[in-house]
């Protein structure tokens, strides 16, 4: 690479009106810096006004229906260090590419994008590179950059991915997440932050996770693509609830709420191979132990714990007596909503670098308890809290697989020996912040935290319930993880705080 990277504006202009096109080329030419390239993309059936190209410098390729070879001859040809491809429906932000000039020629990468602006000023924060969340979703908007030779070493534009190119480029090149940037200046100015998935996008999806050998099934879904990943085995999985065996009224009638939520799972969930680890307190009533016994037979194991409470130790002391390669982290005061809940979060933990997938829950009036953590302004708590269930961001976040900072112990799925490795829940955290903890040692080794939509459950825990919160818990949280709680990398909102 030179000592100044140089450029090479691509404006996809396949479909787009000439005056949008035009507008685009307009101000990229503006913009650049001298000694740019720039080639404007159409259809080889799209014919102009007599005053097209906009400018002599504007190379206008007509590309056929499968335009693979044509754009790798392109590349072939170019010489420049960057391709920085714009959609001509889009407005290139003021300075955008003054910001993608400056960002290649500081950092070592191979692919970039930004964030956006939306009319009405509303700002469009896209999250930090998120990998699985680029499986489901093309959110990286409607100006990215991607590294010429990178592009060349990766075998270019793939055949038959026409409508798509920009997806797949991504996909590839960010298998890498280290040589990926998020520019946090806005580059383009757009009518829709995320356009809708299409059965292009669904095809570069799967032929990516086929090429690395991973599994899956992929359909378009809404606006977005569900990513599913059968499991070719059913390992043991662990269930840990601790209890106390607490009633309380649901829906108007009495509930036992560990042996409801056992029941439920028992009843409805699809999965095989489940264990049932229950760690009850002393004073649980034996009644309700009998029924935990009835329910479950040879798939529970009873764990008595007769200490004082630290949700922590309870925890850890489950783990210790459960014998599945994966544990479930469950309170007792959830309802089964998805029979598919273990699948879905299991296809996720199983993929390379995920340690925590977390699961949508709702209170009991339909409304959002969880869509994940955020840490912002050393507090943290829970995307989305109090969201009606038809609610979503500009983004589409809450109808897709996506990394995320954390997810409550509420209800979450580890690697036993991930578990282990990381030292379980510390016992620092009796009450608050120890999935908060949990996260972060998850991520601090260098493994993803996942939320899924996929996997939903009522959480029954009293929306207005006032946390208890000890002082001494959160003054070790932000002692142990500093500017960890600053800024969310993936959710630019400020956290409800306890």
């Amino acid at each position: 690479m030179s000592a100044t990277p140089t450029l090479t504006i691509w404006v996809d202009g396949i479909g787009r009106s000439q005056a949008d096109v035009e507008r685009v080329l307009r101000e990229s030419i503006r913009q650049a810096a001298p000694g740019t390239e720039f080639v404007c993309l159409i259809a080889d059936d799209e014919r102009y006004g007599e005053d097209w190209p906009v400018d002599a410098a504007v190379l206008v390729v007509p590309l056929p229906e499968d335009d693979a070879a044509s754009l790798n001859r392109l590349l072939s040809q170019t010489r420049s260090d960057w391709v920085v491809w714009i959609d001509a429906s889009a407005n290139l932000a003021p300075g955008a590419l003054g910001h993608v000039e400056t960002a290649v020629a500081r950092f070592d990468i191979d692919l970039l994008y930004g964030n956006a602006r939306l009319p009405g000023s509303q700002r469009t924060h896209r999250p930090a590179f998120s990998p699985i969340r680029l499986r489901s979703q093309d959110y990286f908007g409607d100006v990215r950059g991607f590294r010429v030779e990178a592009l060349r070493q990766s075998g270019g534009f793939g055949a038959g991915n026409a409508g798509a190119h920009p997806l797949d480029l991504s996909l590839r090149l960010g298998a890498d997440a280290a040589r990926v940037l998020r520019i946090p200046e806005i580059l383009s100015v757009s009518a829709m932050a995320i356009r809708p998935s299409t059965e292009q996008h669904r095809k570069v999806v799967a032929q990516f996770l086929g090429s690395r050998g991973i599994v899956a099934e992929v359909t378009v879904v809404a606006e977005a693509l569900q990513v599913t990943y059968p499991l070719v085995s059913a390992p043991l999985v662990s269930i840990i609830i601790p209890t106390r065996g607490s009633s309380a009224r649901i829906r108007g009638a009495e509930s036992v709420l560990v042996v409801d939520a056992v029941r439920g799972i028992l009843e409805r969930s699809t999965y095989p191979s489940l264990e049932i680890v229950v760690v009850a307190d002393d004073e649980t009533p034996q009644s309700v132990i009998n029924a935990l016994v009835c329910l479950a037979g040879d798939s529970l194991r009873l764990v008595r714990w007769s200490e004082d409470f630290n949700f922590s130790a309870k925890m850890n002391r489950g783990a210790i007596f459960s014998r599945g390669a994966y544990l479930v982290l469950l309170n007792d005061d959830v309802d089964l909503i998805t029979p598919g809940w273990i699948e879905a979060m299991l296809g996720l933990a199983k993929q390379p670098g995920v340690g925590l997938v977390g699961s949508l829950l709702f209170f009991e009036d339909g409304t959002v308890q969880h869509g994940g953590h955020v840490y912002s302004a050393s507090w943290a708590g829970h995307i989305a809290f109090g969201w009606s269930a038809d609610r979503d961001d500009d983004l589409g976040s809450m109808g897709v697989d996506r990394e995320v900072s954390g997810v409550t112990a509420a209800c979450a799925m580890i690697r036993a020996d991930t578990f282990w490795q990381l030292g379980g829940f510390s016992l620092d955290y009796a009450g608050n912040y120890n999935d908060v903890d949990l996260s972060l040692k998850v991520r601090g080794s260098g493994r993803s935290v996942i939320w899924t939509p996929h996997a939903r459950l009522y959480h029954y825990e009293s929306k207005s319930r006032i946390a208890t919160v000890e002082p001494s818990e959160l003054v070790t949280l932000r002692a142990h993880w500093g500017t960890w709680l600053l800024s969310d990398p993936y959710w630019p909102s400020s956290p409800q705080q306890p």
